[in-house]
């Protein structure tokens, strides 16, 4: 996935550049054209040469772990939610069971946010996530 950046700072062989986070309407809504606040991040990636502070530059990131990160962070609270539900409500049959599948099915999505911050925690320190400076925009 291709991306347009600034460099923030320069640490030794490593740039800091802000990125605009893609937005679900992908930037070419009516909203997005009346200023739309979309947020930035902050990702590093080695350094090219004549790059400086306050480039623009575009970077790269592998689609397969943008897709396996989303899919961790969304398909896997999801999964255990409803698995949750389903053998509480096969254990305890009857309306009690229903009520007890609902309430013990939001405490696994709550558990599974602190499984993930965990995970993302994890993934950080390993760097899985890797960003290339491919070009600088003139």
């Amino acid at each position: 996935m291709n991306q347009n950046g600034t460099v923030k700072n320069i640490e030794g062989k490593t740039a800091i550049i802000s990125v605009r986070r893609k937005s679900m309407c992908g930037d070419n809504c009516k909203g997005c054209s009346a200023i739309c606040n979309v947020p930035t991040m902050d990702v590093k990636a080695d350094i090219i040469p004549d790059i400086a502070v306050g480039d623009e530059v575009e970077i790269f990131s592998e689609d397969v772990s943008v897709l396996k990160y989303s899919f961790i962070l969304y398909g896997l609270p999801l999964a255990i939610m409803v698995a949750v539900m389903f053998l509480v409500n096969f254990l305890i049959k009857g309306e009690q069971g229903q009520i007890y599948a609902a309430l013990l099915g939001l405490l696994s999505l709550i558990l599974s946010f602190f499984i993930l911050k965990k995970y993302d925690k994890i993934e950080s320190s390993k760097k899985s996530f890797k960003y290339i400076i491919l070009r600088k925009i003139e």
